[in-house]
């Protein structure tokens, strides 16, 4: 089996004027080896031998991982773990493989 990268990029515009860090939560469409987040050059790469239907849970201000509602901070590729924030204005978010995510951030002033 061929796992194919393809991406899916999704823009989110943040209003506040201060960075804000984001909850995303992701639902597996189908069995995969690894997901990846990315804002520009920052990468979260995860390792895992992900199902169908996994809830994948990431905290990007506390920097944690939850799988099915378990800490799985083993995941994490050390190479890939950068647990980035937003800055105001557009910020465009891909995935690897092309998914679904739910985020949630606060808008913050300086």
């Amino acid at each position: 089996m061929r796992w194919l990268e393809i991406s899916q990029a999704t823009e989110i515009e943040v209003k506040g004027n201060a960075g804000a860090e984001p909850f995303v939560t992701v639902v597996m469409k189908e069995d995969m080896p690894y997901l990846q987040l990315s804002k520009k050059d920052e990468i979260l790469r995860l390792h895992y031998d992900f199902k169908k239907n996994d809830v994948i849970k990431i905290d990007f201000e506390k920097n944690k991982v939850f799988i099915n509602d378990k800490l799985q901070m083993k995941t994490i590729d050390l190479l890939y773990a950068d647990f980035f924030s937003f800055e105001s204005g557009i910020n465009l978010i891909r995935t690897i493989p092309s998914m679904q995510i739910e985020v949630e951030y606060t808008e913050r002033w300086k």
